[in-house]
């Protein structure tokens, strides 16, 4: 009964104006399986292209929303469309909409000159032709995006790597603290990559894969997790809340190398 009121009154939340948000929370928050999915915190990136991609992260799941434009109205999903939307669940499977999954994605509410949206979702999502997944009830609420101004793209610090010998130069770098994890993100155009790390991990050396550890790489609605890789922290100042390192992994069908990150969190 609790999960179904916060539903509700996040639901409502999200039909405010701009001058009714500055208390509320950023959150995205659905029913996945019919299990209650809240991010701890919300990450959204405006792209060159003009489309969003929100992230809503947690300790061990990853729920994805990209729309190909921030105008008012809805995103299909599924087949060729260029909106889509991923479930990376505990054990690093990774669900997709495109192209044998379905849904939508409402947005309801936006403001351009703070650069937040909010609004609805709902989808189904195949691994691999194997399994399906479906997630009800989805919320997202003041996501941030940006303003659209260079200065102001979210960006945590630096991040770059090397992709099949292709320079990957993010335009947006985040690092979110998930509670027992730390995320470190960089995106481009249709290509991002995100590395885990537990919250206190220490300065050294960490092989993929490993619990607490994860690298993945996503071109669109395509998502790969490392199968073999490495992961350095170079340096981690907790109180600072900054943490620097380096990485490389290999994917089955891609392999990044020369990976390094300098962030705040």
């Amino acid at each position: 009964m609790k999960k179904f009121f916060l539903l509700l009154f996040v639901g409502v939340l999200a039909f405010s104006s701009c001058e009714n948000v500055e208390d509320n929370s950023t959150v995205i928050q659905a029913e996945v399986d019919s299990v209650f999915f809240k991010s701890f915190d919300a990450i959204g990136t405006r792209l060159e292209d003009g489309s969003i991609t929100m992230q809503g992260v947690t300790d061990n799941e990853i729920l994805t929303l990209h729309i190909s434009d921030f105008q008012l109205g809805s995103y299909t999903l599924g087949g060729v469309s260029p909106n889509y939307a991923t479930f990376e669940d505990s054990n690093g499977n990774i669900y997709t909409t495109n192209p044998n999954g379905e849904g939508i994605i409402n947005l309801t509410d936006r403001c351009i000159s703070c650069g937040w949206l909010s609004g609805d979702f709902r989808f189904s999502a195949i691994l691999n032709g194997l399994d399906t997944t479906y997630v009800t009830k989805g919320v997202f609420f003041d996501v941030s995006f940006g303003t659209g101004d260079d200065d102001d793209t979210p960006n945590a610090g630096s991040f770059s790597a090397q992709i099949d010998g292709t320079p990957f130069t993010p335009i947006s770098v985040s690092a979110v603290d998930s509670g027992n994890s730390l995320l470190i993100s960089g995106a481009e155009t249709i290509k991002s990559i995100i590395i885990r790390v537990p919250i206190d991990v220490e300065v050294g050396n960490y092989s993929l894969p490993q619990a607490g550890f994860q690298a993945s790489l996503a071109e669109g609605a395509v998502s790969q997790n490392a199968t073999i890789g490495n992961i350095s922290v170079v340096t981690h100042n907790v109180a600072a809340r900054t943490i620097s390192g380096s990485f490389s992994f290999v994917t089955s069908q891609n392999t990044v190398s020369e990976g390094q990150f300098n962030v705040t969190y």
